[in-house]
């Protein structure tokens, strides 16, 4: 009984044994994760169409559209200069007369990429909302549903750009401190996610409560993303 005993404990431990060397070589010849590419880029906006060779989407979605984003070699009213080469990103009321009742949604969606942790994305921008009375508000928003660069018929849709990653005067303040009247970097670091993901971000000029009236002009210079794999 005891023999019988020893020899079916032997047999459970090679097998047992057996599985676990299974699992471990399983584990050891399992593939490492694919690394993602460094994508990182720099974009000063010399001209439009350079800006959507290279993948950028211009989508023009307020209340009343006007000539929304363009490039210029300054500001309309204040004449400021580029932050970076010879011209910047630029919108003013993106509304068709200057007191149109509305909502300004003006949107520059960047080229696909994989983002991870770590990546960041960063811009240049100015408002002479404070100059004037007439407040500006800047958006930076992510989409990681898919590389769509769609956004939808209203002005206060956003597409799949659902994540919220700065939002530069909410509140619409004419307080330079809230949106200084000089070139200002901004910064935004992602975070949070389970693993790569595909998308775009983009860089929306928003303005409610009658934005066709009160908003003034903004500019944008130098975006950058820079991927953690750099």
């Amino acid at each position: 009984m005891n023999k019988l005993f020893f020899k079916r404990a032997s047999l459970c431990f090679l097998i047992v044994f057996a599985l676990l060397q299974s699992c471990k070589k399983d584990k050891a010849t399992a593939p490492p994760p694919t690394p993602i590419s460094n994508q990182s880029f720099s974009q000063s906006f010399e001209t439009l169409a350079d800006a959507q060779t290279q993948g950028w989407v211009f989508t023009n979605r307020s209340d009343f559209t006007g000539s929304g984003w363009r490039v210029r070699s300054n500001t309309i009213f204040y004449g400021d200069a580029p932050f970076d080469g010879t011209k910047l990103l630029y919108s003013n009321y993106a509304a068709n007369t200057t007191g149109a009742v509305g909502n300004i949604s003006d949107w520059a969606i960047s080229p696909a990429r994989i983002f991870q942790n770590g990546d960041k994305i960063s811009f240049y921008a100015l408002s002479n909302g404070a100059n004037d009375g007439y407040p500006d508000r800047i958006q930076l928003r992510l989409n990681l549903f898919n590389t769509s660069a769609f956004i939808d018929t209203f002005s206060t849709d956003v597409g799949h750009f659902t994540i919220p990653l700065i939002d530069i005067n909410a509140n619409y303040s004419t307080d330079p401190a809230k949106f200084p009247t000089v070139w200002t970097k901004y910064t935004a670091t992602i975070t949070g996610l389970n693993k790569p993901d595909s998308g775009r971000f983009a860089i929306r000029y928003y303005m409610e409560l009658n934005g066709g009236a009160n908003g003034d002009e903004v500019a944008v210079d130098k975006v950058e993303y820079i991927s953690a794999s750099h």
